[in-house]
């Protein structure tokens, strides 16, 4: 999906995926794992899609992306009425911290780099102080409040602040559609990845030094209402109107959604499964994003600032990771469709080569040769060792459930 960073490797594979469906049944493609949907919008739209995630950001933009009802946002309407509505929040928090705002434009702009390092540590100082006032003032200043001098500028989560006021208000007014308003917060969550002071995901902020003090500063000047804006001309659905109305998106654990799954009438044709492969748990690449939609000014923690209570998965636990793949294929057959795993063979799930495939057998009738890739997989741009490292991805396919024999 475009203006999304892809984690993982769905991008390189969403090609492959939609060669290998095209020897599939027709139906519809269940993406089990659908983070932004890369395997999905390489196939949509010749088969209907169903998607899951256990993220509020993925349930947020499938939706937008296979079951609106419109044909995207009236992109200048849209912005017109946001920015006309945000403009006075923004000046109302400027206002605020006259001072602090003043002293950030006129580093961010000098050559001094050492005033800019020491500014960071300032913000995130003043921010603290500013959090238990402003937010009982305010009812729109959780990224000011929260993320300032971390992994925005003050003006910068200023304005991210300031365009949810201007989403929420015009949606209150009636100014624009429920539809609209789930179109701009995706454009602010487009603009939180293009701006925000981190290595491409949300796992940690950059702390300012002089070995990157140039690439802090580059994204502290970005104007998130810009990129904001540039977001909203890009973001669209996929399809028309009649197709999108066939799709399906859930919002749960993988396991527990087939679970449910099974006992219903209607089946996908295909459930394809991408499951996180290490010990990351990916929830703190996305939690940014995911305070971007539900905006409830969480209880956060940690250098990385993590929303509490945030979603783990079994399947990134060394201790769960067997049970796991045991109950998804188990439930796959359940509610019989054909199976597609993806997974490098140097996952958490150790043996995977064989293992998969032995599990599969279990519970389909035809049990394919693994496809095995060379691939790069991202390290998730963590600061030690390559960002690149060469595994082999795999492709699992099991075909013909023996429950639904």
């Amino acid at each position: 999906m475009a203006g999304f960073t892809y984690m993982g490797t769905k991008k390189t594979l969403a090609g492959t995926i939609d060669a290998l469906c095209g020897s599939f049944d027709p139906g519809p493609f269940m993406d089990l794992f659908s983070g932004i949907s890369a395997a999905g919008s390489a196939i949509a739209p010749k088969r209907q899609i169903w998607c899951n995630d256990a993220q509020i950001f993925s349930r947020t933009l499938t939706e937008a992306l296979y079951l609106s009802r419109e044909e995207g946002p009236r992109v200048d309407h849209v912005r017109s009425a946001i920015m006309m509505r945000g403009n006075d929040n923004l000046n109302l928090l400027a206002r605020k911290a006259r001072g602090e705002v003043e002293e950030e434009l006129d580093a961010l702009w000098s050559r001094d780099a050492k005033r800019q390092i020491a500014l960071q540590s300032a913000q995130m100082d003043c921010t603290t102080a500013r959090r238990t006032e402003w937010q009982a003032l305010h009812s729109h200043c959780l990224f000011t409040t929260l993320y300032a001098g971390t992994y925005l500028g003050l003006v910068q989560a200023m304005q991210v602040d300031s365009i949810r006021f201007g989403a929420d208000a015009s949606l209150a007014a009636g100014v624009i559609t429920a539809e609209e308003h789930s179109w701009a917060l995706l454009s602010i969550c487009r603009a939180v990845a293009a701006t925000s002071n981190s290595t491409g995901h949300f796992a940690q902020y950059l702390t300012a030094s002089d070995a990157n003090i140039k690439r802090v500063i580059d994204k502290r000047r970005r104007c998130v209402w810009s990129f904001w804006s540039d977001a909203l001309c890009v973001l669209k659905p996929i399809g028309d109107v009649d197709w999108r109305a066939e799709n399906r998106v859930f919002h749960g654990d993988a396991v527990d959604v087939l679970q449910s799954m099974s006992e219903c009438a209607e089946r996908p044709a295909i459930i394809y499964a991408d499951p996180p492969y290490t010990n990351d748990q990916y929830s703190r690449f996305y939690h940014l994003l995911e305070t971007v939609l539900l905006y409830d000014y969480p209880a956060i923690d940690g250098k990385g600032q993590y929303r509490q209570g945030r979603f783990r998965s079994s399947f990134s636990l060394a201790t769960k990771v067997d049970g796991a793949f045991k109950k998804m294929i188990a439930g796959a057959a359940r509610v019989g469709s054909d199976l597609m795993i993806s997974y490098p063979s140097d996952g958490l799930f150790v043996d995977s080569l064989e293992r998969i495939p032995a599990l599969i057998a279990n519970h389909f009738a035809e049990v394919y040769d693994p496809i095995v890739i060379p691939h790069h997989h991202s390290t998730m741009g963590g600061s030690k060792g390559a960002q690149k490292e060469d595994v082999e991805e795999c492709i699992f396919i099991g075909r013909r459930p023996l429950q639904a024999a």
